[in-house]
């Protein structure tokens, strides 16, 4: 029997995460899924629960999500554990480096919101 799969969205608008949540319940339901509301909670529930995939805002209050991907990226470097996929949704452009890290790593991708659920959806799947 395989591991149980887990997912971990980090948004700060609280909207957002209820409706990522509603679909993957609905699409996705023998998925956990873990919610943090910033950059900084999302290292520490990745330290804690070790998640497969992150749904992560960029432009986020208290750490932004690609200072909060790369402390993600040193905690699996000095543990040697797995880096998880990284499905990045914003309404904004992208730093230049995270965008050539996504261009250079497939396993990596930018959303831009508003997300249709299928595409959501699509890319999750894709990485589980």
């Amino acid at each position: 029997m395989s591991a149980q799969k887990k997912l971990l969205i980090v948004d700060d608008e609280k909207h957002i995460r209820a409706i990522f949540l509603k679909v993957l319940s609905l699409m996705a339901p023998d998925v956990k899924v873990d919610i943090a509301v910033n950059g900084a909670e999302a290292v520490d529930a990745f330290r804690e629960g070790r998640h497969d995939v992150l749904v992560m805002d960029l432009h986020m209050p208290v750490k932004d999500g690609f200072s909060a991907f790369k402390d993600i990226k040193a905690i699996c470097e000095n543990e040697h554990i797995n880096m998880p996929a990284v499905i990045f949704c914003s309404g904004y452009q992208p730093p230049e480096e995270l965008a050539e890290i996504i261009a250079r790593e497939p396993r990596h991708c930018m959303l831009t919101k508003p997300v249709l659920v299928d595409t959501l959806m699509k890319e999750i799947n894709s990485r589980l």
